[in-house]
């Protein structure tokens, strides 16, 4: 597989406002620290980062840019971020356009979830990945994702990242070389994107980005490419199963040859009532028939809010008083954001969370309800959108609502696949299990984690 190496760390006190560097200032350093140890060997670097506000991880890519490497970082557009972060973001996005050094791609690719409590019963951006490739003069390469956004604005919280250095040949590097390559042929350049999209109010912006077609051309993986690490993406199915499909399948796997421990950690952990008539085992489920299984395993499950605090209380409830009644400790800790498993020594690191919405995947029409009367504005977005996307005919129509009491609103509906962007690696290694298990019981015991209460 390679040589691993793999970063925990905990903050020493929560803060909303988090720090200059995201909200962990220490991962955000070990991810440079790394760039920085061969920046005069890196060829070429590949950045996925679901944030890119980052002044000080910008100056740092520059430097390796002005060093002859090519560097390309594929991100949000603008109006994905919110208002905590959103002038940096401003700063690092006009910043590359003038340097000119780095290759800004926009991944705009947007879902409605089948909830209406989430994002307001909106649209929602699915490019939610931090991940890298670096590829060094010598052959050599080294792969990486996190848990951490690297976006000041964030409240500071725990964060892991895992290294994984290796030939380039090597099949976990094919298989982030070969996400690499599809995200970033899809995605727009951000000069191009931010010429039509500059002039326009907000929510035009993202009527423009709605029109984006993420699940045309799909591509499929074998199981041999993606043995120890996969990626999540409407455009992407692995042994011709939906790419989310299969990364729920292979964490399932990974539950149930558990013997000894079980430890889940996430910022979320709900995933009990699947999306898209899914037929197939869920994580909540398996958690539980591995615990009555094997009353005696040390299963554990952690996470950073108790379902009093989420929007979708229910299922987050649900999956809280079916995992007491299986026998799991549960314990909630607001500095949690790392997103992990370890089952005897085999560690899962994921920069998703472990939810139905980060486990489905399909095609369906999708509907966004904009605050527009004015159909021919719309309309005309539309058109520029699908004339820059190349959208297919036929995935985009538009309507207007007919509410009993409230005046028409602009609808517009797409047909496309629901999925999250997200990566997985799967590190088979004792020593690397035992470091996250370690971990895993620092926070568990960390002052601020309380057990979850159960309503009787």
């Amino acid at each position: 597989m390679g040589r691993v190496k793999v970063y925990n760390r905990v903050p020493v006190s929560y803060s909303s406002r988090g720090t200059f560097y995201g909200s962990n200032a220490e991962i955000c350093q070990d991810i440079v620290s790394v760039l920085e140890a061969r920046t005069s060997d890196i060829k070429e670097l590949h950045l996925a980062l679901y944030l890119f506000n980052n002044a000080y991880l910008y100056r740092k890519l520059l430097e390796i840019a002005n060093g002859g490497a090519m560097v390309v970082v594929t991100s949000l557009p603008l109006t994905g971020y919110d208002q905590r972060k959103i002038d940096r973001a401003k700063e690092v996005y006009n910043q590359v356009l003038k340097d000119g050094k780095i290759d800004l791609r926009i991944f705009p690719h947007m879902y409605v979830w089948y909830g209406a409590e989430y994002a307001g019963g909106g649209a929602a951006y699915s490019f939610h990945i931090k991940a890298g490739l670096m590829e060094y003069s010598d052959g050599t390469c080294t792969v990486f994702l996190t848990s951490g956004n690297l976006a000041p604005g964030d409240p500071t919280h725990s964060e892991t990242a895992a290294f994984i250095e290796a030939p380039c040949n090597a099949s976990i590097i094919q298989a982030f070389k070969s996400f690499f390559g599809e995200i970033e042929k899809r995605a727009k350049p951000f000069g191009d994107y931010n010429k039509l999209v500059r002039e326009l109010p907000l929510e035009l912006q993202q009527v423009f980005d709605f029109c984006f077609v993420g699940g045309t051309n799909t591509i499929n993986f074998s199981q041999a490419q993606a043995s120890h690490a996969f990626f999540t993406a409407p455009f992407m199915t692995i042994e011709r199963k939906g790419s989310n499909h299969y990364a729920r399948e292979r964490l399932v796997d990974v539950i149930l040859s558990a013997k000894r421990r079980l430890l889940v950690c996430a910022q979320h952990s709900h995933d009990i009532s699947p999306f898209n008539g899914y037929q197939g085992q869920t994580m909540i489920g398996s958690i539980t028939e591995a615990k009555r299984a094997n009353p005696s395993m040390d299963v554990k499950v952690l996470k950073q809010v108790a379902s009093s605090g989420l929007a979708d209380k229910r299922r987050a409830a649900f999956v809280e008083c079916h995992l007491y009644y299986a026998g799991v400790p549960q314990r909630v800790n607001r500095l949690i954001h790392d997103k992990f498993i370890v089952a005897d020594d085999t560690t899962v690191i994921s920069t998703g969370n472990f939810t139905a919405t980060q486990f489905g995947w399909g095609q369906r029409v999708m509907e966004y309800e904009t605050g527009s009367d004015n159909r021919n504005a719309i309309q005309k977005v539309i058109d520029s959108a699908n004339s820059f996307f190349a959208t297919p005919r036929d995935c985009i129509s538009v309507e207007m609502t007919r509410p009993k009491k409230k005046r028409p609103r602009v609808k517009v509906s797409k047909r496309d696949i629901f999925s999250e962007i997200n990566a997985y690696i799967i590190i088979e290694s004792s020593e690397v299990a035992d470091g996250m298990a370690k971990y895993f019981d620092t926070l568990w015991s960390h002052n601020l984690s309380t057990d979850v209460e159960i309503p009787t």
